[in-house]
């Protein structure tokens, strides 16, 4: 296929989100995948920073069994009840 018959790359838009993007754009649709967002990224609160999500979790009074994660999908932070797999639980302080 030459340079003029190639169709070109989209193009994200300036007020849509990463997630949004991804979702408009991907060529295979995979339930698994779909669950698994639905699951730990688009049911949940998102925060810029951990800070953020650690402060959010200490207001609620669940700084000792919320957790945060950085998600792979939309590059937030959200809480999870779950610890960390592979790392230290990282404890809330209060």
């Amino acid at each position: 296929m030459n340079r003029r018959n190639r169709p070109r790359p989209q193009k994200r838009k300036s007020d849509e989100s990463i997630m949004d993007f991804y979702l408009r754009t991907r060529t295979n649709v995979d339930t698994a995948i779909d669950q698994d967002v639905a699951r730990s990224c688009t049911s949940k609160q998102q925060y810029a920073t951990e800070a953020q999500a650690r402060a959010i979790a200490t207001m609620q009074g669940m700084s000792g069994s919320l957790f945060t994660y950085h998600c792979r999908y939309c590059e937030f932070w959200h809480l999870t009840r779950r610890p960390n797999s592979g790392e230290p639980p990282q404890i809330i302080d209060e």
